[in-house]
C-alpha cells in the first residue's frame, strides 16, 4: 500500500483532478449562460417591376440585304464604223445621264447614204408623176374615141402607177433607214446609269451587234434578302404596299458615314431555298443614288400591328422562358408567354392574362415561388403599380 501513494502517482492524480474540475466548471458556465434569440427577417422580397399595357404591337423583321442591279445593258453599237469621239464618262465607274451622248462613229458614209436615198426618193416621186400624167392623157384619148366604153387598166396605166407608188414607198423607207443609221452614229441610252466596264477607244473600228462594255440602270437597283417563313408570316398579314421598309447602309468612302432611306417591297421569290427553306424578298430603294451593286444593307420591315400582345423588357424573361407577374395583392404569379419576336431590349409576347395592364418583374427572382408576397420597387425607366 505504501508504494501506491508514491510521489509520481500523487502527481498523476492531481492532474486528473484538475482536468475533471475544469470540465465541470465549463459545463456549469454553459448551462447558466442565456443565448440571444435569433432574429428572423420576415420582410417581403423586394422586386423591380415594369408596368406594361396590352395592345397592338408591330413586329419588325430585320435582315441583311445585298444591292444588285435587276439587269445590265451591253454597250452594243447598232451601226459599224470607226470611233471618232468617246465621252470621258464612258469608262468604268462613270455616271451617265439619260440621253447623254456616249461615243460617236464617223458619219460621212452614212451622210452620203442619206443624200443618195433622198435623190432616189426624188426620182421615185418624179416617176410616179410621169406615170400619172401619161395615164391621164391616155384616158382622155380613149374616152374621145370610145365614149361609152370602160377604160381598160392598161390604157389607164393602173399597173404602172401601182408600181411607181410601190417604188416611191420603198424609196421613202430606204431614206428613213438611212437617216436612222446616221442618227445611230451618235450612241445614247434612254436611262441614267453607271458604267461597269468599257473597252471603247478613239480610232477603234466597231462592228454593229458586238459588245464593248456594260452599263447598269441606276433605277434598276434592288435589294435582295432572304427571310424565314415565320418572318414572312408577320409581313404577309397585309398587302405588300402596306409594309414599311427602312434601309440603313454605310456611305461609300465614308467609314463613319451612314444613310437611311425608305423602300418598298417589289415582289417575293417564286421558290424556297432547298437548304434553308428561306424565301427571297426584293426591295426597291426610293430616291438614293449612293447605293452601289454589291453593298450590304440593314433592312427593317414592319407589317400590320398584332392585337392583344405585350411588349415586355427582355429582362422580364426568366431562365425557364416564363415571366413573373405581380398581382393586385402583391403576390407573384408565374405565366408562360408565347414569344412572338425577340428584339434588342424588348420581347413581344402573348400572355394568358385577362388584363389591360399588368406589372412584370425585371430580372431573376431568387427563391421566387407562386404566391410569394413581394415588395415592389418602381423601375426608374418605367412605372409600376404597388400591388
Amino acid at each position: 500500500m505504501g508504494k501506491i501513494f508514491t510521489r509520481d502517482n500523487l502527481q498523476l492524480l492531481l492532474v486528473i483532478a484538475i482536468i475533471v474540475a475544469a470540465i465541470a466548471l465549463s459545463r456549469l458556465f454553459s448551462a447558466s449562460r442565456t443565448l440571444p434569440e435569433r432574429q428572423v427577417d420576415e420582410s417581403p422580397l423586394a422586386v423591380t417591376v415594369s408596368t406594361v399595357e396590352r395592345g397592338e404591337n408591330v413586329i419588325p423583321v430585320l435582315s441583311t440585304g445585298r444591292v444588285l442591279p435587276r439587269s445590265t445593258v451591253s454597250i452594243t453599237p447598232q451601226v459599224s464604223g470607226r470611233v471618232e469621239w468617246v465621252s470621258e464618262n464612258l469608262y468604268g465607274g462613270g455616271f451617265l445621264e439619260a440621253g447623254q451622248a456616249l461615243f460617236r462613229i464617223e458619219a460621212v458614209d452614212y451622210e452620203n447614204t442619206v443624200a443618195r436615198e433622198r435623190a432616189q426618193l426624188a426620182q421615185a416621186r418624179t416617176d410616179l408623176a410621169l406615170e400619172e400624167a401619161e395615164a391621164e392623157a391616155a384616158v382622155a384619148e380613149w374616152q374621145a374615141l370610145n365614149a361609152d366604153t370602160e377604160v381598160p387598166a392598161l390604157v389607164s396605166r393602173a399597173p404602172q402607177i401601182a408600181q411607181a407608188r410601190a417604188q416611191l414607198a420603198a424609196a421613202e423607207a430606204r431614206l428613213a433607214q438611212a437617216e436612222l443609221d446616221l442618227s445611230r452614229t451618235l450612241y445614247r441610252l434612254p436611262f441614267s446609269g453607271r458604267v461597269v466596264s468599257s473597252t471603247l477607244e478613239i480610232g477603234e473600228f466597231v462592228v454593229a451587234g458586238n459588245r464593248y462594255g456594260e452599263i447598269y440602270n441606276q433605277d434598276s437597283l434592288e435589294i435582295v434578302l432572304s427571310l424565314s417563313q415565320n418572318d414572312l408570316y408577320w409581313l404577309r398579314r397585309g398587302a405588300a404596299d402596306e409594309i414599311g421598309v427602312a434601309i440603313n447602309f454605310a456611305l461609300p468612302g465614308e467609314p463613319q458615314g451612314r444613310a437611311r432611306v425608305e423602300g418598298r417591297v417589289l415582289r417575293f421569290g417564286a421558290i424556297l431555298d432547298e437548304n434553308t427553306r428561306f424565301q427571297e424578298v426584293v426591295i426597291k430603294p426610293i430616291g438614293d443614288g449612293s447605293l452601289l451593286p454589291g453593298m450590304l444593307t440593314e433592312v427593317e420591315m414592319r407589317g400590320m400591328p398584332v392585337a392583344d400582345t405585350w411588349r415586355l423588357p427582355i429582362t422580364a424573361i426568366q431562365a425557364g422562358q416564363d415571366v413573373w407577374q405581380v398581382d393586385a395583392e402583391g403576390k407573384l404569379r408565374r405565366l408562360q408567354p408565347e414569344i412572338l419576336k425577340t428584339l434588342t431590349d424588348t420581347v413581344i409576347v402573348r400572355l394568358p392574362l385577362d388584363l389591360d395592364k399588368a406589372a412584370f418583374v425585371n430580372g431573376v427572382v431568387s427563391g421566387g415561388v407562386e404566391g410569394l408576397k413581394v415588395r415592389v420597387v418602381i423601375d426608374p425607366e418605367g412605372s409600376a403599380d404597388g400591388g
